[in-house]
């Protein structure tokens, strides 16, 4: 398989291979002790943030329980995303420390830090997309039609990082033939591009922003969800081969599906025009 050559390498420096011998194991236990701690913590909540999603879907929208749990989801969302891009960031620097227990004598260190990393650098990467766009998703809900907040530097970096990475982990995926990067590659550049798209555009269709919270929490569920099937259920799904892949994709396929559907729904609901005067059809 081929390997990547442009992700961070630490692992033929001391603090990876002679880790005991400098006197820092004590260093490389506190990094291992805080990383498990971060993936209880983004096991929980991430399944937590899996059944929290469908309360907001399920309930009448503007109500209190509709926007009390979407709260709820979104520093639930917030959480897990945090805790997947600190377990990345950690692993991409000292994956042979993390992961010494899967070492033996004849392994080929180099190799396998590598895979490693191509492993870690999607969690990083779907870390970024959850947590853009369900900030996004709450942002565009808080500011309605004055977007000014939006065009914040401090607002724009993420989805900036989300568009400039997509290209990355799409070739990451290309090179080492590995489908969810390239598929999440270019999902994410594409939604990246659509959220830069809302915040700089000069204008807005009046109620806009309803359809842009709608598009931007399904797509948080998706990053969800994907992430349940792709990694938690690897051991459910092992016997599946190749078809893995079709599980690894179905949340992304029938979430767009779905995002499309509403937005039609509740474009007719609210009804969506470019200038004002607007004319608000009452929800049934």
């Amino acid at each position: 398989m081929a390997l990547i050559s442009f992700i961070p390498r630490i692992y033929n420096s001391p603090i990876d291979i002679v880790i005991d011998q400098t006197g820092l194991h004590n260093w490389g236990f506190a990094m291992t002790y805080i990383h498990s701690i971060l993936f209880i913590l983004h096991i929980l909540f991430g399944t937590a943030a899996l059944i929290l999603f469908w309360v907001p879907i399920f309930t009448q929208k503007g109500k209190l329980n509709h926007v009390k749990f979407g709260r709820y989801y979104a520093n639930t969302m917030y959480t897990v995303a945090g805790t997947g891009a600190l377990m990345a960031i950690i692993v991409l620097t000292i994956p042979l420390v993390i992961r010494a227990g899967m070492i033996s004598e004849n392994t080929d260190t180099e190799k396998f830090a590598q895979i490693i990393r191509i492993f870690w650098v999607f969690l990083l990467y779907l870390s970024i997309l959850s947590f853009t766009v369900t900030r996004h998703g709450i942002a565009v809900l808080r500011v309605k039609n004055n977007r000014t907040s939006l065009r914040k530097v401090s607002y724009l970096l993420p989805i900036i990082a989300l568009v400039a990475g997509g290209p990355v982990i799409f070739y990451v995926g290309y090179v080492n033939e590995q489908t969810l990067h390239m598929v999440f590659g270019v999902l994410g550049l594409l939604v990246g591009i659509t959220m830069l798209k809302y915040c700089l555009q000069k204008n807005i269709k009046n109620r806009e922003w309803i359809l842009e919270h709608i598009g931007s929490m399904i797509g948080s569920g998706i990053g969800a969800y994907t992430a349940f099937l792709a990694f938690g259920g690897r051991t459910v799904l092992a016997d599946w081969g190749q078809l893995q892949v079709l599980f690894w994709i179905a949340p992304g396929v029938i979430g767009s599906a779905a995002s499309a559907l509403m937005c039609k729904k509740y474009k007719r609901i609210f009804t969506v025009i470019d200038e004002a005067p607007l004319y608000v059809k009452k929800m049934t």
